[in-house]
């Protein structure tokens, strides 16, 4: 978003600006004396016509199966309001980056089983230090999901060296769990009826998910995209152990390389999550664990929406002050 001049018949105009694949969107504010009291409903009628813009770009370029026009708007919304965030607050968005990864990776952890809470995480992760009465494998698990996101933050798509690479960070430390490497023999995950392949299938069926994966790439809408290569990368389980955890990096790799914030998923949701994965895994309908994914962000779309609300009166001066310059 930003401030624009233009002269007309000798006299300078300015507009508010936004660019959307290229496409200029614009908002008159009259001339320089005018910009102040008119830069309000200009920021706010901008936001709402780059957000529908974006919304009409995807529904022309991707199909949905199941996410609805208002979830989809939410959805571009939110990349709206977390490029402000980006772009308005460079310093202040490094922090919150730093806080969403503590609560993310201790969310995670915990969905299987981890202990830590997010001010223990958030010390292990921030100042290196052991927390007292904590396993050191607990503390391990931790420090290992910072590794898996170094590893995944210089992925520029997702495929088999990347995730083996995430799952060799994950179980960085553990070698009987054979980071890195798919399991040799048979897996049961404890109190559900999905059975995952035996070791022999794994390779064809991560072939499988991979050509599917291909296929669908640039045609399927990304948040249903991520969500069903995750229900089906889960109910492989490829590795001997981690597959929760590499699943969910993989998950917020693929949210990251389509301008997302990630989705957090911690034992505040970690049932409904179980329980809709076995689901659709059973059914084969796995599309329709878009509708969690999607819930997530819609948290994740209010967090930040109450954050640009918050700051609108600075981000406003910022935009006026530019003006006033030109």
């Amino acid at each position: 978003m930003f401030i624009s001049k233009r002269k007309i018949g000798g006299k300078a105009y300015f507009y508010l600006e936004d660019r959307v694949n290229g496409k200029r969107i614009s908002i008159s504010l009259g001339r320089k004396e005018k910009v102040p009291a008119g830069i309000e409903s200009a920021f706010d009628e901008l936001i709402r016509k780059t957000t529908l813009e974006r919304l009409k770009i995807s529904q022309k370029k991707f199909k949905t199966g199941i996410l609805s026009i208002g979830e989809q708007l939410t959805l571009e919304r939110l990349k709206v309001d977390y490029g402000l965030l980006q772009d308005f607050f460079p310093q202040s968005f490094e922090s919150f980056k730093e806080d969403e990864f503590v609560r993310y990776a201790q969310g995670s952890a915990s969905v299987e089983g981890n202990s830590l809470t997010e001010k223990e995480a958030a010390l292990v992760l921030g100042k290196g230090v052991a927390v007292a009465g904590k396993k050191i494998e607990e503390i391990r698990e931790i420090e290992n999901m910072k590794l898996a996101a170094d590893v995944s933050e210089k992925l520029r798509e997702v495929n088999e060296r990347g995730i083996k690479k995430i799952h060799s960070a994950i179980m960085s430390g553990f070698d009987e769990k054979t980071p890195g490497e798919y399991r040799t023999g048979p897996m049961f995950i404890t109190a559900s009826e999905v059975r995952p392949p035996p070791a022999d299938k794994i390779r064809k069926e991560m072939s499988t998910l991979f050509g599917w994966l291909e296929k669908n790439t640039g045609k399927m809408h990304p948040i249903e995209l991520a969500s069903e290569f995750h229900a089906r990368f889960e109910q492989i389980h490829p590795f001997n152990d981690g597959n929760g955890r590499t699943g969910r990096e993989i998950l917020n790799t693929m949210l990251r390389l389509n301008d997302y914030p990630r989705a957090i998923i911690n034992l505040e949701n970690r049932e409904s999550y179980i329980a809709l994965l076995e689901r659709v895994q059973i059914s084969g309908e796995y599309v329709k664990f878009s509708k969690f994914i999607c819930l997530c962000l819609e948290k994740r779309a209010q967090e930040i929406g109450k954050i640009i609300a918050e700051n609108k009166k600075a981000i406003l001066e910022n935009l006026t002050k530019k003006s006033m310059t030109q």
